[in-house]
């Protein structure tokens, strides 16, 4: 069997909102509210504190407590929030709170 030669969509497809979605996402990476969120989790000792499980850790995830989606239905407004809609994450706990995200998405 020969794979079906996928058409590419003229205008607003699948494609361009991946690519605008990881445009903007990386427009978030820069802005005053993740930067607070990450100087909130940084303590004296150059260590981050992960505001789930407490424990130190040397890389943190900035993760939204609401979670994004996708680009429709108000996806800027939800990944541009203050940062007290941000929380600080070690990897395991951000990995646990994606798993279950994902999980609930697949149910709707």
């Amino acid at each position: 069997m020969a794979k079906e030669k996928i058409k590419p969509t003229d205008g607003y497809g699948p494609h361009e909102m991946k690519k605008i979605s990881s445009a903007v996402r990386l427009v978030w990476q820069r802005c005053k509210a993740r930067q607070i969120a990450v100087k909130r989790c940084t303590n004296e000792d150059g260590y981050f504190v992960c505001e789930q499980c407490k424990n130190k850790t040397p890389k943190i995830k900035i993760d939204h407590i609401i979670p994004v989606g996708t680009l429709r239905d108000g996806f800027i407004e939800r990944l541009f929030c203050p940062s007290t809609g941000l929380q600080g994450l070690c990897v395991s706990c951000h990995g646990a709170k994606t798993k279950l995200e994902n999980a609930a998405r697949k149910l709707k």
